[in-house]
C-alpha cells in the first residue's frame, strides 16, 4: 500500500521537479543538468528519459504488481515525451513563470497558501539546488 503521494513535474527549458508529499521532500533537476546529461548521450531526449524513468520507478514502487511496465512500454512513453505529448495523472496544475519580487506578504492575505508561498518566494533562504541530490528540503 502507498504511504505517500509523489509527483515529477517537467517543463522543457526549466528543468524538473520531484516532489513527494509526505514527509514533504522537494527536488530540482535543472535545465542545464539535463543538457549536460544530453550532450553525454547523444540523440538521447532528457526530459523524456526522465519522465520515462519516473514512471517505471512509479509503476515498481505503488504495492500493485499489475502495473508493472515492460520495456517497451517504458520506450513508448520516453516516445510519446520526446514527440511533445502531457501525460498527467493530477486533478490539476498550475505553471507559469513568476516575478516574486513585489509580493508583499505582511500587506497581502493569502489565505490558505500563506504558508506554502512565504516559503516558496524570492525571500525564502531555501537557496538555489541544481541537483537532486543538492535539493531535499527539511519537513516544517
Amino acid at each position: 500500500m502507498p504511504n505517500s503521494s509523489f509527483y515529477v513535474i517537467g517543463k522543457r527549458g526549466h528543468g524538473v521537479v520531484f516532489l513527494r508529499m509526505d514527509p514533504l521532500r522537494v527536488s530540482r533537476v535543472s535545465h542545464q543538468t539535463i543538457l549536460a546529461y544530453e550532450a553525454q548521450n547523444a540523440g538521447v531526449d532528457g526530459y523524456a528519459r526522465i519522465a520515462a524513468a519516473a514512471r517505471v520507478l512509479f509503476a515498481e514502487s505503488d504495492g500493485n504488481p499489475e502495473t508493472s511496465l515492460s520495456q517497451v512500454e517504458s520506450e513508448g512513453i520516453y516516445q510519446a515525451i520526446k514527440q511533445g505529448s502531457t501525460i498527467s495523472d493530477v486533478d490539476f496544475a498550475f505553471l507559469t513563470d513568476v516575478d516574486d519580487s513585489d509580493w508583499d506578504l505582511n500587506r497581502m492575505s493569502w489565505a490558505p497558501i500563506q504558508d506554502p508561498v512565504s516559503k516558496t518566494g524570492s525571500g525564502s533562504d531555501s537557496g538555489n539546488p541544481d541537483t537532486l541530490q543538492d535539493a531535499v528540503l527539511s519537513d516544517d
